[in-house]
């Protein structure tokens, strides 16, 4: 019985390491929906793998975010995300921190207290209820984005709509060959979708990215072997695209998507 006590100690012990010093989120964010579609996912984790939700990263403008898994086998390892907060926020240009904490939402403002039943998502729960939990906290649903970053994108919006499907080549350390795959993408929203099965039988990849005024934007994507990438992106209308980024090993990771025939 003690020995059984001490792993538990040891594993609660563990489990608070791996977040400890890690800076977490604050202010008012207004979660984009190609983001919400994301953090749902994140939610509600891969349990046919044995993964489960470790830790999510967000970025103040809602637009970039990045998640870590933890293993049935292994847990959450002990480590804090202030170097991917970091990259974040090099990539964005806002700030960035903890948005979520296992199934707990630790980012505060005037709404979430950041612990407790309050702050926190049940696996169960329907994407619509999520979404209602989001709204509920202050995240979804209100005005808190810039006015000013809303009317650029509108106004960029109507200077042109492209929509279709392109092929896409990405590089992966530790895959020898180009990972070939798909991007669906609507830019009359400025985002999409993409779409990328994994060589050697490993699984899918699932994403979206979101553009920016000025040629630059933020791709994310999460894989069926509980694995996952982030990074950014530079796009030319009508043409093509080039992402670099780092996994959750932070391995490298860089993509082309064809351009417009």
């Amino acid at each position: 019985m003690k020995k059984l006590l001490g792993i538990l100690v040891l594993g609660l012990l563990l489990s608070t390491a791996s977040f400890a010093g890690t800076k977490k989120g604050k202010g008012e964010v207004s979660i984009k929906d190609s983001t919400v579609d994301y953090f749902i996912k994140y939610i509600k984790g891969t349990p046919s793998k044995g993964g489960s939700p470790g830790s999510f990263i967000l970025s103040s403008d809602g637009y970039w975010a990045t998640y870590y898994s933890c293993s049935t086998t292994s847990g959450c390892q002990a480590s804090n995300y202030n170097s991917t907060i970091r990259e974040c926020e090099e990539a964005t240009g806002v700030s960035c921190g903890l948005f979520a904490r296992r199934r707990t939402i630790v980012w505060k403002n005037d709404i979430n207290p950041g612990k407790g039943k309050a702050s926190t998502i049940k696996s169960k729960w329907s994407d619509a209820e999520i979404r209602a939990k989001l709204t509920e906290l202050g995240f979804l649903g209100g005005s808190t984005s810039s006015s000013r970053t809303n009317k650029k994108i509108k106004e960029v919006v109507k200077k042109y709509e492209l929509k279709g499907e392109r092929s896409i080549a990405l590089s992966w350390d530790g895959y020898e060959d180009l990972i070939a795959g798909t991007v669906e993408f609507d830019e009359t929203d400025y985002k999409g979708t993409l779409n990328i099965p994994l060589p050697n039988n490993d699984g899918t990849c699932d994403g979206t990215y979101s553009l920016q005024e000025g040629g630059k934007g933020t791709w994310q994507i999460a894989c069926s072997n509980n694995m996952g990438a982030a990074g950014t992106l530079k796009w030319v209308k009508d043409g093509g695209v080039t992402g670099t980024g780092r996994d959750h090993n932070d391995k490298k990771v860089k993509f082309t998507v064809s351009k417009n025939s």
